[in-house]
């Protein structure tokens, strides 16, 4: 039981858009007092073999997750899928979704050129590294470059909706997304719902939505209250982390301000032994 500690049951790797290894991440987490950490990578989950081994040489619980980005009315909402069974085939089946993220990195690439950046897709693809590309690897070109003061200029300037090298992904659907998750026996939970609100919760639970993430960092002290009361109501779980990727002003203050109590992940992890 680990009702007593803490725990972060989102953290990213470079197996997606992370900075650090599993293995980093997890010597992170121990050195921090934590007592269990999720690993819940962008649309993969081969950073889990190496986690898996990491979390026993530092004597933590390893969470394995996944983290899935989907579309719905020209929305992208993520879902997090907790201890899926049948790795190897969500792995195969999360494949078409990585190789979009090179077809997009591609063209994210033209536009920033059209707009007089020097930045290649060679760089951002060894930034990225055996991870497929993602637009956090090119913020953190565009900063290293000095073409903005930050990665959060990044995004708010070139690169999110309506900005100059916006690309639209093309996504699974809510439905198929949940529908791979629930074929691979995985506890399904919305992630950072944010200002997307009730009517997307309600559209999830018949799909078979399970938790809310409802302790996030972007999540103002009123989203928290307001996602916590609907958990309880509606009676899904509460989870929460720091969605640590390793860019310090994305997430200053980790893992204490982040982490959540470990009664959070004895609720999860009862709720997997009967997925």
């Amino acid at each position: 039981m680990y009702t007593e500690k803490l725990v972060d049951l989102h953290m990213h790797s470079n197996a997606s858009d992370g900075i650090n290894s599993p293995t980093e991440l997890l010597k992170m987490a121990d050195r921090a007092g934590l007592s269990a950490v999720g690993l819940t990578d962008h649309d993969t989950v081969k950073g889990l073999p190496e986690a898996f081994k990491a979390a026993e040489q530092c004597n933590l619980e390893l969470v394995p997750g996944v983290e899935i980005s989907v579309m719905e009315d020209k929305k992208e909402i993520h879902i997090l899928g907790y201890y899926p069974r049948d790795r190897e085939r969500l792995n195969a089946d999360l494949e078409d979704i990585r190789a979009e993220r090179y077809r997009r990195m591609g063209k994210i690439v033209d536009k920033l050129k059209k707009l007089g950046f020097k930045v290649k897709l060679e760089e951002v693809l060894a930034k990225a590294g055996d991870s497929a590309p993602g637009r956090l690897h090119l913020a953190r070109i565009m900063l290293q470059k000095k073409y903005v003061h930050s990665i959060n200029e990044a995004f708010s300037l070139y690169l999110n909706p309506d900005r100059g090298a916006h690309v639209p992904r093309r996504l699974l659907t809510l439905k198929r997304a949940m529908e791979l998750l629930t074929g691979v026996r995985s506890v399904r939970v919305i992630a950072h719902p944010g200002a997307l609100g009730k009517d997307i919760i309600e559209r999830l639970m018949p799909l078979g939505l399970q938790g809310i993430e409802v302790f996030h960092p972007d999540h103002s002290a009123a989203q928290i209250k307001f996602y916590y009361e609907m958990a309880i109501e509606k009676g899904l779980l509460v989870t929460g982390g720091s969605d640590y990727h390793g860019d310090r002003e994305r997430t200053s203050g980790y893992p204490t301000r982040l982490a959540i109590e470990g009664q959070y992940l004895d609720r999860l992890k009862e709720a997997a032994s009967k997925t």
